[in-house]
């Protein structure tokens, strides 16, 4: 029998199948957020293992299809909520999750629970030890956009800080992808 966490996981790769093709590189993106999630759930053992994984399962549920001009923790909050609903997951339990689904981007909704800060951190911690940064200034570059791997990065830095030892712990990673970035940005292949 499947755990709810197993059908979770199902439904996300469920939603990225159905759209045919993964531009936001989300199947390696979000079993990288499940390493740092247990990585974190080591150091906070009070912290609901349960919430942590669905939540980190659901939190980019909402990202397909595109384009959207609905924020995608939006999206995935909503979608998040039917998901449980249809699972008959207790309600103050899916709360939990909802709000870390939905604080995630730490934009209109603040991580306000110890989950939801292992969600934030968990994400942004992800896009340090994965290639997006590259990826999104190789896109940005090639459509002569300005450059958004910076900013990205400057936000992700800043997320972690709800747990400074592993803000500590990626300011090296932090400081190459900065340098790569700049690095990059200088090469004319036209």
């Amino acid at each position: 029998m499947a755990t709810i966490i197993t059908k979770a996981k199902e439904k996300f790769f469920q939603m990225v199948d159905d759209f045919g093709s993964d531009p936001y590189h989300l199947r390696p993106h979000v079993p990288e957020v499940e390493k740092w999630a247990k990585h974190l759930l080591k150091k906070v053992p009070e912290a609901d293992e349960e919430v942590v994984l669905l939540s980190v399962w659901l939190h980019d549920l909402g990202h397909y299809p595109i384009p959207t001009k609905i924020d995608h923790a939006i999206r995935s909050e909503e979608r998040a909520k039917e998901f449980l609903e249809a699972e008959n997951y207790p309600k103050e339990r899916m709360d939990k999750v909802l709000h870390c689904v939905r604080a995630h981007r730490c934009r209109d909704a603040l991580p306000n629970s110890t989950e939801a800060k292992i969600i934030a951190c968990a994400d942004s911690a992800s896009h340090m030890t994965e290639p997006m940064y590259f990826a999104m200034a190789k896109d940005d570059k090639e459509n002569n956009h300005e450059f958004r791997a910076y900013a990205k990065m400057e936000r992700d830095y800043r997320d972690l800080a709800a747990f400074p030892e592993i803000q500590n712990e990626l300011k090296e990673l932090y400081e190459a992808w900065k340098k790569l970035i700049k690095s990059y940005e200088k090469i004319d292949l036209k």
